[in-house]
């Protein structure tokens, strides 16, 4: 280590320094890609994760004229998103510390298929990698956690993915996992929001699209993984409730947005977007703000 990073101070402009390693930019793009990731959001369906911040009236009218927002992801804040799926991954997957209180469904991914002959099983991953797969008889270790995703339409247009379900006093409880550097003000409305959305919105699924065991929705768990080392705090849990104050207003938001695509009349823009012509609040960097404006001062 000592000879590679005895490497001359100075270096040509075309040159790129990682760690003292001085690695040609030709070079680079040859062995790794850090180039932009594309994104793209459609206002078809309120995503969960987006519940205390997203805007009913930006959704309406995305949903209304068929906008779809483009933008890219620089790849250092990529990484972070990135680290933070890892560590899901290892925690559902591999940890010891959820090795037998969470549940789910099972992928195997030497065929691709939910694990279970006749419906998908939903047990632990113990369990699931006893015997091998029902469809092409690959090892039970090939089985990996499959997270639940539901899309409804009604009563409301909502979408989300719930990281797992734990047993915890006999009971089947949903969980969500998020990642961090630093330790703030724990747990975040935004996070406590997303979780009371999913036990909100559950009851609302058809019985077909929902798990073969009851699902206690009045007490969920958000547990906060640390990507850096720490003896306190490597993760952190917390209880969260099915506040009514909170459920109400997810129900207003969403509500609205969902009625607005039955009915075609717009939710009204918030207050500070308006007041201030559209500069400040949501309105200062939403995508939609010109068209936002053009139809509420066309009303």
């Amino acid at each position: 280590m000592r000879f590679i990073k005895s490497t001359t101070e100075t270096v040509d402009k075309n040159i790129n320094v990682y760690d003292n390693l001085d690695v040609p930019e030709d070079i680079k793009d040859d062995v790794i890609n850090t180039k932009k990731t594309f994104n793209i959001k459609k206002y078809t369906h309120v995503r969960l994760s987006e519940l205390a911040t997203f805007c009913p009236r930006e959704y309406a009218l995305g949903y209304k004229y068929g906008k779809a927002k483009e933008s890219y992801t620089e790849y250092p804040l990529m990484q972070q998103f990135e680290i933070g799926s890892a560590l899901h991954f290892w925690y559902q997957n591999f940890s010891k510390v959820f090795k037998d209180v969470l549940y789910g469904n099972w992928k195997c991914w030497a065929c691709g298929k939910l694990r279970g002959r006749d419906e998908p099983l939903f047990t632990t991953r113990d369990e699931i990698r006893k015997n091998p797969c029902e469809h092409c008889g690959a090892s039970g270790e090939a089985s990996f956690y499959h997270e639940y995703y539901f899309r409804i339409d009604e009563p409301y247009r909502v979408t989300g993915k719930i990281d797992g379900f734990i047993l915890k006093d006999n009971k089947l409880h949903v969980i969500d996992f998020k990642s961090y550097f630093t330790k703030e003000d724990f747990p975040k409305l935004q996070d406590k929001a997303q979780l009371v959305g999913y036990m909100l919105f559950y009851d609302y699924l058809p019985d077909s699209l929902k798990l073969p065991l009851p699902i206690d929705l009045e007490t969920g768990y958000l547990y906060y993984l640390s990507k850096k080392f720490s003896y306190r705090d490597s993760i952190l849990c917390y209880a969260v409730t099915k506040e009514q104050k909170i459920a109400d207003a997810i129900l207003k938001n969403v509500s609205l947005f969902s009625d607005s695509v039955k009915t075609g009349i717009l939710p009204p823009p918030f207050d500070i977007c308006s007041r201030s012509n559209w500069l400040k609040g949501k309105a200062k960097n939403c995508f939609l703000r010109e068209l936002c404006k053009q139809e509420y001062v066309g009303v």
